[in-house]
């Protein structure tokens, strides 16, 4: 397999792009960013990135279709006497981290949401502002590739996440493992610790495209558990300029 010949990558720029727009009921979150990466080999067969996103967060809610009572609820505190109309507040966003890989092993540390901010759709709400807020999301992952067979490595991985305000712990941790056949075919599993799991499946069609598949399920009991009964998630990947997939981060 060609990570088994793994040597680190010549010191590189990576340039991407991303874009989300998500609705959910009244509520709309359009996210427009540009990141930058540097990789630069520490020796042989270890490389270490550092990496910077920047861009732009819209967060829109329509009052027409918020109607508590039956009758409308012109008095919503989120939106003061607002009583129809589309009101959107834009923030700026910004993200960061540093990946540290090799053949073997990997360990990263990022920071989503840099930028602490408040969200208010009307000005001077102070019962809002104490709620609503983008606070800084840290992740800390690791993991490490273990030979099974010939042709089939292990990669168990710990992710673990700290939101504060999130929860009464404040921190989540999540185990994963995938298991990958040769450099062509990879499935996994996911668990959080008292959220739920998620199950993934990969095939990498040339070192430049790959799809993968996954599902993820709350098990939590709570007010969403009627509605929510998992949700699927497709991915295309392009990778431009790879000569090789090993080169790559994304492998693991």
């Amino acid at each position: 397999m060609l990570f088994r010949s793994y040597t680190a990558a010549e010191p590189h720029h990576g340039l991407g792009a991303t874009l989300i727009n998500d609705r959910t009921g009244n509520y709309s979150f359009f996210s427009a960013s540009a990141s930058y990466a540097y990789h630069l080999g520490l020796n042989p067969t270890t490389n270490l990135a550092g990496g910077l996103s920047a861009g732009i967060t819209k967060i829109s809610l329509d009052r027409s279709k918020t109607d508590f009572t039956g009758a409308g609820d012109p008095t919503d505190p989120a939106t003061g006497n607002v009583a129809s109309g589309i009101l959107g507040k834009i923030k700026p966003t910004m993200s960061a981290g540093l990946w540290l890989y090799s053949r073997d092993y990997f360990v990263g540390f990022s920071v989503q949401q840099v930028i602490p901010q408040t969200i208010d759709f009307i000005d001077n709400n102070t019962a809002i502002l104490q709620k609503s807020q983008f606070v800084p999301h840290v992740f800390l992952t690791a993991g490490y590739r273990f030979m099974v067979s010939d042709d089939i490595n292990m990669v168990p991985s710990l992710m673990v996440k700290y939101i504060k305000g999130s929860s009464i712990r404040e921190f989540q941790p999540e185990a994963n493992v995938k298991f990958q056949f040769r450099d062509l075919l990879w499935l996994g599993t996911s668990y959080r610790y008292q959220d739920g799991f998620a199950a993934m499946l990969g095939l990498n069609i040339s070192n430049t495209f790959n799809v993968s598949y996954s599902y993820d399920k709350q098990t939590t009991n709570n007010i969403l558990s009627s509605f929510n009964k998992g949700t699927h998630e497709v991915v295309f990947g392009f990778m431009l300029g790879n000569k090789y997939s090993e080169k790559c981060p994304r492998c693991y």
